[in-house]
C-alpha cells in the first residue's frame, strides 16, 4: 500500500527568507562576474569619471547597479511570488485571477528611489572628496559584489513582502 504525502505550502517569512538569499546568491555571480571582466585588463579602477565617459568606475557602476537592479529585481521578484502564491506553493495563497496591477511598477519606482540616490550621493562625495581616488581591479569587484548583494537581499525581502498586500 503505498502512501501518498502532500507538499506542505511554504509560509511567507520562510520563502521571504529564500527568496532573499538566493536572489543574494545569485547577484554576487553575475555582479562579480561582470565586474571581473569588465576590470581583468586594467592596472587601476577610478572611483569616478567625469560625466559621460563610459570607462569602468565605482560611481558610475553603483547607478547602473541601482537602475537595473531596482527595476529588474523588483518585477521578476514580484512575477515569481505572485505565481508561487496563486499556485498554492507559498501561504497565504491568492486566487488563480488575481490581477496585481500597477503594484510591481510602483515598487520598482521606489526602489529605484531608494537606490539610485544614495548611488548618486556616494558619486558626488567621491569625485569631490577624492577625485583621484583608484582601486585594483579586484577590490574594485569585491566592493561592487558585496553592495550588490546587499542590495538584491533587501529588495528582493521588500518586494516579497509587498506580495502580502494582494
Amino acid at each position: 500500500m503505498a502512501t501518498t504525502i502532500a507538499a506542505t505550502p511554504t509560509t511567507m517569512d520562510a520563502y521571504i527568507e529564500k527568496q532573499a538569499r538566493g536572489d543574494a546568491v545569485v547577484n554576487i555571480v553575475l555582479a562579480g562576474g561582470i565586474n571581473y571582466w569588465l576590470t581583468r585588463d586594467l592596472a587601476f579602477v577610478p572611483g569616478t569619471l567625469p560625466l559621460g565617459d563610459s570607462d569602468p568606475n565605482l560611481g558610475g557602476t553603483l547607478v547602473g547597479i541601482a537602475v537595473l537592479m531596482s527595476i529588474l529585481l523588483t518585477l521578476i521578484v514580484y512575477a515569481i511570488t505572485v505565481s508561487q502564491r496563486k499556485s498554492g506553493k507559498v501561504v497565504p495563497g491568492l486566487a488563480k485571477d488575481t490581477r496585481v496591477g500597477f503594484a510591481p511598477f510602483l515598487l520598482a519606482l521606489k526602489h529605484l528611489v531608494l537606490t539610485l540616490v544614495p548611488a548618486v550621493l556616494i558619486g558626488m562625495v567621491l569625485q569631490g572628496a577624492a577625485p583621484d581616488l583608484s582601486f585594483s581591479p579586484l577590490v574594485f569587484t569585491a566592493m561592487v559584489t558585496i553592495i550588490a548583494a546587499v542590495l538584491a537581499y533587501y529588495m528582493s525581502k521588500s518586494t516579497t513582502r509587498a506580495t502580502l498586500k494582494l
